[in-house]
Order: structure tokens, then C-alpha cells, then sequence
């Protein structure tokens, strides 16, 4: 319709409240705002019989608890209609940062609040400030239970959309309604400059359109003023119709009037916002990747350790995710809160890491009371003995040597580098068997305490069945020859070498000069690899206007390079180098008979206004850029811009031989804490620590002469693995390789008893799905019972991009469970799976599911 105005067209208005429980200010004021916000809701909504308010985050209604009366108030206005619960999920997360199954627990405890609280779950998607939505989040909000879509970010000025309403479409097929709205705030006293932005905003084919009003970041909501001033406009002829209405109202109302025919699909992302938030505040990134996969791993392993008696610790676990996923809120996991709301945080995920770790343990350790761990099935006189007594020397075991359970949490077999101390272990002598007496060769590690007299360390590789454990024994006595002749490993500060690969060193950056692959001969590096670079950064703690961080300053230089270690398992050089005030300590490690390139950095940085990134520049050419995202990947150009990435990232392209035969080749680069990084051409850039003002968002000015405190300074800890490959990153099992590095294995001592479980057991594995991975495995949310008897949510998802079909086998009560498994590319499926063999498809609900 050309006339805008006319009131043949009918705006739809929402009241809204946009309330960040944490930004400028923290948890505490937010409790305080919200409440004070969902007080005022109310009144109005009780002098306004037809209107609406709309709120997310399930967080903030469970603070609601703790004041009865006013909940009670809410859910009644949610029963007559007046007060419609968004989002369905805990809070309004960073979707671009958090794993796919931190957004599936978003989903799951979100929804259940919800009901319980307020007796109605949420249908509307509603993410209005996040910075950016990865094309995997289709299928993510309708596996939430969600069948329409609300956010605001990126604007027009960011991103080209058909229409402002669209059929979205993610990478796996999956689509969902979805509306660009103008803005979630407008002013308390009238909304008539709000309106006027809308009205060119309006999809010009649609005779309706919404709008939100009301006060926000810091809440307040509809205030009397502009409801009013609404009311005044209504009345106006110069204006069109204006009608008080709910999100699910006005979706309705487009799906009544048949407008999906008309709405144009749009497959893609929608992005960038704020990219400087991939990488602001290091720590909150750390502490959020841990805390995720502890979670995750702790909950493997408490289903695992069920036949074996242990009660799963639903209560425990449900408190830590509620802890985890609030601190997944945008403005906290993103970065850009104030530095005191920070401090919240890393305690509030120290909670979660403490609560994961405690499972763990508890879980291994009922696991290893159920396991025969005898040598040859012989009773011991004494369970902890001191052997080889001399007065000043002697050697504790637990019976007949020192039995050692190693727990894998995937769903695939691992190959897995290990170590362990030991305590009152008094004798050069160390051998370690596995439980089928085979010797597995070790190395001696420096002890983690400078009063290591026997505490010896030693890093072994371990072979574990995919979720399960195997049994190993280490022995006071001398390790058989065989088992120590050293396979070809070297290390020097010039090369370091195996099997698999030759690296050679820069000796001024103490990066890689050459990556050869031995097998082909191919140098991988078109530049310094591994190399430390210092760019310009001088935006606000958003990035705002930024579209690439590639302004280099300079480079860390003048190295120290020095061999750390070097034995039968595994050598490591360590590189030090310096820039102004900051220092990187970075070692590179090779094993033995493994293809595994390890890297582990300490930074101590101290630049303000700049930002330290780890560049590979791999020799290829007609590149493919991929990164990996919220339960899937991302293809992008490869044009330098900073992008959000997960735990890989991937260029593949083509590169020459010695003779100029162009063959396929590519580079992942997997991290354990990293968001941010850009692929130019073959480069690889890892951003790793960015230095604004806290909380500095344009168009404020710095102050000259204040002494403000920038983000990122001082000590932190990264570790990276290299994968080359030949060209196919699903080949190399590159996803598979980045949950090792994040989620390894775990290990418990025991002592030597009889038990009636097996030295090794696998209680799930896959078959014929190899780019198929076992994302989560937890006890049914409505199941709360121990023992071998409770429902299993097993959740799989399809990362390469292919059509799997083969079979999930599940060992369960002694018998093993054979379900056989279709999935789409990228498909997330969900399996809830009874104790008598059943298996029903459901969602992050875990509820059926199409």
C-alpha cells in the first residue's frame, strides 16, 4: 500500500521492557530493576484491559520467586492474555559464543520455567539486542519449541535482508518465521518518533506491522505517557491503525492473511554486530568454553557410572547450567559489561566448574568400586602399602602397583595423550601395563610442585573406548626395553621432528618458517607460521565500525628458542619471545606416533589499544574459509574480516609441489578459549587478547589523562592443535579433534580390589556415521530416579555436512541396544531412549519431535 499513514493498514504494539540483567551495572541492580519493572507492567496492564507485555528470559522470573505476591500477579495476567512470556529461554544469550548444547539447555530449562511459573511456555523466538544470529539458529529455535522469530541486530545499515519479514532458513533446511524489528525501545514520554521510523520500515506488501514500546536496557516498560500518547495518535487521521497486540498476535495474523506465500526465503546469517565482542575480556571466554564442556563431560559420566550405583545428580547439575547460562547472557559472555560485573561472573563459573568437577569424581569413583582392578586376580595383604623401605627412600602403592582408571567422555574411540602424578613414589622405576598387561611406553614430566621428590609426573598416550574407561597399572619396576627404545623423535631449537612432520623455527619470532608434511613433501607455510603479531585496535569494546582487525604494529621478536623436554612420547620446544611490556611463552609439541601437532600459549600482555593474534599463513590458493558454529559450521569469503568461530576454524585450497603440480590441501586451527579470528586468502588469524576500556561504547570519548582500566591485561592461558590435511577438514575429523581438545579425557586412582566390571567398557559407540558426533548424553529430565532404569537423552549432530545413516549401539543392563539413525547435513537429532530398547525422536524439550 503507498500510503503509509492510511489506516487501511493496522500497526500492531507490544509492550516491552528490554531489561539486561547485567551491563552497566550488576546482577544485583538488575534483580532489583526487574522487579521494579514487572511492578509497573502490571499496574498498567490493569488500566489497560487491552494491552500486552511481552518479557523473556526465564532467569529473571525465577529471581520472581523470592517475591510471591508479584509473581502470582504476573501468571494471572498471563492467563487472561495480557503478559505473554518470549524467548523460551533462560536469558538472551550471545548465539554466536555459546556451544549448541549450552542453546539447547538455554531451551530446556527456559521452557520448563516457563511452565512451572507462569503456565504457559513461550512460542516467539525474541533475541532483539544480541549481536548476531550464525545460520545454524533455525533449527535451534524451532527445536526449542519456538515457531516465529524476533531480533533487531544487525540493523539495515549492517546487513541487506529481502524484507524486514522473511522466511529464514538454516544451513540444514530448516525454516522459521522471522521479523527485523525497528527498535525495542522508545521514549517514556511518546512514541510518535518511534512510529515515524516504522512506517518506512513496514515491508511495503503487508497491510500489518509491529512495533514495540516501552522504556529499556535498564527497564521501566510501557509508562502512562506514551500509552496515552498512543491512544492520542489513534485517534489522529494522519495516521494508520494502531492496535494493542501480542508477538504470537501479530505472527498470527500474518499466517491468517496467508502473508508466508508472499515472504520472500533468505538463507544466510545474519550478521555482524559488534564484532570486537569475539574477543573482549579473555577470562569470561576461558571460564565459558570450561565451564560448557565440564558440564557436559560431568553428565557423560554420571550416565555411565548409573549401573554402577550412582544416583544422577539432577538437582546439582540443574543448578550449575542455571549458573552457566546466565552468565551466556549477550552483554556478559559478549564482553561488554563493566569490569566489577565480571567479577560476578568468574565466581558464579567457578561454582559451575566446582559442581561439574565434583561429579566428575564422584562418578569415576563409583565406577572404579565396581572394577576389578587385581593383577592377575590376586587379593593383596594390604591395600595402600610402603614398599622398599630404607629409611629415606620408599614407594606407596595401592596393592600391587597403582591402578589407574582413564575415562574418555566422546562417543568415538580416542587416541589421547595423558599424564599423571604420582604421590610417595621414591625409585627411578616406573613401568605401566594396561589391563591387558601390555607395557605402554611413559616419560617423565617436570613434577608441578618444586618439592617433587617422589611425585614423579609422566605423560603416557592412552587408548579409550568411546564413552568409557581403561584400566592401567603403574609398577615399581624397570621398564622392559622394548617399551623404552625411542621411535624417531627429535628436537632441537632449529627443528622438531617425527614421523609426521618436520617443523623448522624462525629464530628472531620463534614461529614456524617450514611445516613439511613428510609424507608428500609439501611445505604448508607461505609465511611464518605459529608467529605472534600485534595489530591496531583502537575502537570501543564493541568494535564498533570495525570490519577487520589486520592493521599490523609489529611482531614479538628477539626469541629464546630451548628444548622443554624430549623422550619416547613426546617432544616440545618452547619459543619466548617479547613485545613492549608483554611477554608469550609458546611451546610446540610433537608425539611419537601421533600426527597431533599441540601448541600451548601463556601470554602476559600488557598493550592497551591493540590486539595479539596467532597467524598461520598456509600456502594455498582458491580457498574455501570455514568456520565452526553453534551446533554446525559456516562457510565464508575469505576476505580477512574478523568473524565469530568456535573451537576450529579451516582453509582449504589447493597448493603446489616441489614440481608445480597443484594438489589439494588445507589448514585447521582448533583452540580451547578463542572466538574471534578472520581467514585472508590461506592466513589464519586467531585473535587473542584485545585491550579497550571496559564497557567503552561509542560515541562516549576517553577522558586524556584518566587512568582507565583496559580489558585483557596480564597473564592468560591458551592451548591450540594444527591439523593439516589433504584438502577435506571432514576427513581429518576435524570437529572430533576440537572436542578432544576441549573435553579430554579424565582420570581416578584406585586401589586393588575385586569388582565385576571389565578392566575396559564402552557403554555407547557409533557405527558407520563417521561425520557423526555424540553431542550430549544425560538422564531424561523427568526421569529422576538412579540406577540402570531412567530414560537417556542422547543427542547426535551431523558436522560435516553429508546424509549419515548407520547405527547408535548403547549398552544398558547387560544387553546392548542397537537404534539405527538417519540424519540430514547438519541435522541435530535428538533420541530419548528407554531402558527396554525403545528410541523416540524429540527435541531440546525433549519432548517428540519431527
Amino acid at each position: 500500500m503507498n500510503n503509509p499513514r492510511s489506516k487501511a493498514l493496522t500497526f500492531h504494539l507490544i509492550g516491552h521492557a528490554h531489561i539486561d540483567p547485567v551491563w552497566l551495572w550488576d546482577w544485583r541492580e538488575g534483580h532489583e530493576t526487574v522487579k521494579a519493572t514487572f511492578r509497573s507492567a502490571l499496574d498498567r496492564l490493569q488500566e489497560n484491559p487491552d494491552m500486552v507485555f511481552v518479557h523473556s528470559s526465564a532467569a529473571q522470573y525465577s529471581w520472581m520467586q523470592q517475591h510471591p505476591k508479584l509473581l502470582a500477579e504476573i501468571r494471572e495476567a498471563v492467563q487472561r492474555g495480557q503478559w505473554e512470556p518470549v524467548g523460551g529461554w533462560w536469558v538472551e544469550p550471545d548465539v554466536n559464543l555459546a556451544h549448541g548444547e549450552a542453546i539447547a539447555r538455554q531451551a530446556l530449562l527456559g521452557q520448563r520455567t516457563f511452565q512451572r511459573l507462569l503456565g504457559r511456555r513461550a512460542r516467539i523466538g525474541f533475541l532483539p539486542d544480541s549481536f548476531g544470529h550464525p545460520g545454524t539458529l533455525p533449527q535451534l529455535l524451532v527445536q526449542s519449541g519456538l515457531d516465529a522469530f524476533v531480533f533487531m541486530r544487525p540493523g539495515a545499515n549492517e546487513l541487506d535482508l529481502p524484507s524486514n519479514l522473511f522466511q529464514w532458513e538454516g544451513v540444514d533446511g530448516t525454516q522459521i518465521l522471522s521479523a527485523r524489528v525497528e527498535c525495542y525501545n522508545s521514549s517514556p514520554n511518546q512514541i510518535h518518533t518511534s512510529l515515524e521510523r516504522n512506517l518506512a520500515w513496514r515491508p511495503e506488501h503487508l497491510t500489518h506491522w509491529l512495533g514495540l514500546f516501552g522504556v529499556g536496557n535498564h527497564g521501566g516498560g510501557p509508562t502512562k505517557r506514551a500509552i496515552a500518547n498512543i491512544r492520542e495518535l489513534a485517534q489522529h487521521p494522519d495516521w494508520p491503525t494502531l492496535k494493542m497486540n501480542s508477538l504470537s498476535g501479530f505472527f498470527e495474523q500474518m499466517r491468517g492473511e496467508q502473508v508466508a506465500a508472499q515472504v520472500p526465503v533468505y538463507r544466510g546469517e545474519l550478521q555482524h554486530h559488534a564484532r570486537g565482542c569475539y574477543a573482549a575480556v579473555s577470562d569470561m571466554k576461558r571460564l565459558n568454553r570450561r565451564a560448557e564442556h565440564a558440564l557436559l563431560r560431568a553428565e557423560k559420566l554420571a550416565v555411565l557410572a548409573a549401573p554402577a550405583g550412582y544416583l544422577y545428580p539432577h538437582g546439582p547439575l540443574t543448578q550449575a547450567w542455571e549458573g552457566l547460562l546466565f552468565n551466556q547472557f549477550h552483554d556478559i559472555l559478549a564482553g561488554s559489561s563493566l569490569e566489577s560485573a565480571f567479577q560476578d561472573a568468574f565466581h558464579q563459573l567457578g561454582e559451575v566448574l566446582s559442581i561439574a568437577s565434583r561429579v566428575t569424581f564422584a562418578a569415576t569413583q563409583a565406577v572404579a568400586d565396581q572394577v576389578d582392578t587385581r593383577r592377575s586376580g590376586q587379593e593383596p595383604d594390604e591395600v595402600i602399602r610402603s614398599l622398599n623401605w630404607t629409611g629415606a627412600t620408599w614407594v606407596t602403592d595401592y596393592g600391587d602397583g597403582v591402578p589407574v582408571l582413564v575415562f574418555n567422555p566422546s562417543g568415538t574411540a580416542r587416541d589421547e595423550a595423558v599424564e599423571l602424578e604420582l604421590n610417595d613414589w621414591h625409585t627411578e622405576h616406573l613401568r605401566l601395563i594396561d589391563d591387558t598387561g601390555q607395557d605402554v611406553p611413559t616419560q617423565r614430566l617436570r613434577p608441578e610442585s618444586v618439592n617433587g621428590a617422589g611425585r614423579p609426573r609422566f605423560v603416557f598416550r592412552a587408548q579409550l573406548p568411546a564413552l568409557g574407561y581403561r584400566l592401567y597399572r603403574v609398577l615399581d619396576e624397570p621398564t622392559p626395553p622394548e617399551a623404552a627404545s625411542p621411535p624417531l623423535l627429535t628436537a632441537t631449537t632449529e627443528r622438531l621432528e617425527n614421523a609426521f612432520w618436520a617443523l623448522h623455527f624462525e629464530p628472531q619470532t620463534g614461529g614456524l618458517r617450514r611445516l613439511i608434511d613428510k609424507a608428500s613433501g609439501l611445505d604448508l607455510l607461505a609465511g611464518t607460521g605459529a608467529q605472534l603479531q600485534v595489530v591496531r585496535d583502537e575502537t570501543d569494546t564493541w568494535g564498533h565500525g570495525v570490519r577487520a582487525f589486520r592493521q599490523m604494529v609489529g611482531v614479538f621478536g628477539g626469541a629464546t628458542l630451548e628444548v622443554l623436554e624430549q623422550g619416547p612420547v613426546r617432544a616440545t620446544v618452547r619459543a619466548t619471545t617479547r613485545y613492549g611490556q608483554s611477554v608469550a611463552v609458546q611451546d610446540f609439541t610433537l608425539y611419537a606416533h601421533s600426527p597431533e601437532i599441540g601448541g600451548q600459549l601463556h601470554l602476559d600482555w600488557h598493550e592497551t589499544q591493540h590486539a595479539a593474534q596467532l597467524v598461520f599463513p598456509a600456502a594455498l590458493s582458491d580457498v574455501t574459509a570455514t568456520y565452526a558454529a553453534p551446533y554446525g559450521f559456516m562457510v565464508r569469503p575469505a576476505d580477512g574480516e574478523e568473524e565469530p568461530t568456535q573451537a576450529w576454524m579451516d582453509v582449504t585450497g589447493l597448493t603446489r609441489d616441489a614440481r608445480g603440480v597443484q594438489r589439494p590441501a588445507g589448514l585447521a586451527l582448533l583452540n580451547d578459549s578463542k572466538y574471534s579470528a578472520s581467514i585472508l586468502g590461506g592466513e589464519l588469524r586467531l585473535t587473542l587478547a584485545r585491550s579497550p576500556v571496559y564497557a567503552h561504547h561509542d560515541p562516549a570519548v576517553l577522558a586524556p589523562g584518566v587512568a582507565y582500566t583496559h580489558t585483557d591485561q596480564g597473564l592468560q592461558h591458551s592451548r591450540w592443535t594444527l591439523v593439516p590435511h589433504g584438502g577435506n577438514w571432514q576427513a581429518a575429523r576435524v570437529p572430533v579433534l576440537a572436542e578432544q581438545l576441549n573435553e579430554p579425557a579424565v582420570l581416578t586412582r584406585e586401589y586393588v580390589h575385586a569388582g565385576t566390571w571389565a578392566g575396559t567398557h564402552s557403554a555407547l559407540h557409533l557405527e558407520g556415521l563417521p561425520t557423526v558426533s555424540v553431542s550430549a548424553v544425560k538422564q531424561a529430565e523427568d526421569s529422576p530416579g538412579g540406577g540402570d532404569s531412567p530414560d537417556l537423552i542422547v543427542r547426535l549432530h551431523e558436522w560435516g555436512g553429508q546424509t549419515s545413516a548407520g547405527t547408535l549401539h548403547v549398552q544398558r543392563n547387560g544387553q546392548v541396544q542397537q537404534i539405527p539413525v538417519q540424519l540430514r547435513p547438519q541435522q541435530i537429532l535428538g533420541l530419548r531412549i528407554t531402558p527396554a530398547g525403545g528410541a523416540q525422536t524429540v527435541n531440546f524439550l525433549e519432548e517428540a519431535h519431527d
